[in-house]
């Protein structure tokens, strides 16, 4: 059985010492004091394995297991923790220290929210001119909506920046693991989005609670930075909603999200091959006639076989791109 009104914070760690120890102690440090945290390690081969036993003793529990990635350590903090409440932690991020207690507070007033969320800053740790980014965060509507948009930025949500009732976690499921990309692109997870995504369409309730931060460190290297790994993580989270969300208006929002990742992934990568990117090309006709015509089915064809797609698709060309939308015949509205 839970633990009435505790929180059980879950860090996942995998090569973040020393940052790590700031992330452990913003969660020892709440001014909430009913918590738990859990330290899942992911096969580090930092000095994780040997400080975190060391230095926080009794006051962490700490679990090393086979790098699953963060959303199978999520998985295994969820399984061993007593909490009520579920509040989870990258390595290298922080909490300040009002947030649990901020976030806790909406959801003992409002028992029928299942998910709060707040505000997100992100740092950059990398020499330079210092410099730091608010996320667009804020009340929403309809949160599915949202998240399907493409000017929905993901609803600003970030997976730190929320606190999760267990009821909603059960619900909802485990996260995605790491899985094996056989086309050899570079590809980032996207476990947060398929979850946020999955936690909508499930039923469950978002509230948004206002200056209660969490704050999110910009590395160099960052897979999250690569625009092209997200989009190719996108495609198999957006495959995955396409086949459970069957109720309009989301279906529509959805199958034009995906086709046109489909269709950009598949004109503009290098990598894969003819073959398989003319595979995508197919799929995202078949998903969205609407959105891929058959003028731009035609056009994306010829650059694939050409070769060409991926110069004109380069970040130099993107004010001719803008051009190009209207004879490629590619409709944003669906």
């Amino acid at each position: 059985m839970p633990l009435d009104g505790v929180v059980s914070i879950i860090i996942v760690a995998y090569n973040n010492w020393p940052d790590l120890e700031l992330a452990i102690q913003s969660a020892l440090n709440q001014s909430y004091k009913r918590i738990e945290v859990i330290v899942v390690d992911n096969s580090s081969t930092d000095q994780t394995a040997q400080l975190v036993p060391q230095l926080f003793a009794g006051r962490v529990r700490y679990l090393r297991q086979a790098n699953t990635g963060e959303g199978g350590g999520r998985n295994a903090g969820f399984e061993i923790a007593n909490g009520e409440f579920i509040q989870f932690l990258d390595g290298d991020d922080f909490l300040a220290p009002d947030k649990v207690e901020k976030q806790v507070a909406v959801l003992t007033a409002a028992p029928e929210i299942d998910i709060v969320y707040g505000d997100v800053r992100q740092f950059q740790t990398k020499a330079g001119t210092a410099a730091s980014k608010d996320y667009d965060t804020g009340d929403y509507p309809d949160i599915l909506a949202t998240l399907l948009s493409p000017k929905g930025n993901g609803a600003g949500l970030v997976t730190h920046g929320m606190i999760f009732r267990r009821t909603a976690l059960d619900r909802v499921g485990p996260w995605s693991e790491n899985e094996p990309v056989s086309h050899g692109s570079v590809i980032t997870n996207m476990a947060d989005q398929d979850y946020w995504l999955r936690a909508a369409w499930a039923g469950c309730r978002f509230r948004y609670c206002p200056d209660s931060w969490c704050f999110q460190r910009k590395r160099t290297g960052q897979l999250s930075a690569n625009s092209r790994a997200v989009l190719n993580g996108m495609e198999h989270v957006l495959t995955r909603a396409h086949g459970y969300i069957t109720r309009e208006p989301y279906r529509t929002a959805v199958s034009l999200r995906l086709s046109h990742t489909l269709f950009y992934l598949a004109v503009s990568e290098r990598g894969p091959g003819v073959t398989f990117s003319l595979a995508r090309l197919r799929k995202a006709r078949e998903v969205s006639r609407r959105f891929v015509t058959r003028r731009a089915y035609a056009i994306g064809w010829l650059l694939i076989v050409t070769g060409v797609g991926p110069l004109i698709f380069s970040r130099f060309l993107k004010p001719v791109r803008r051009l190009a939308v209207l004879a490629l015949g590619i409709r944003k509205d669906g």
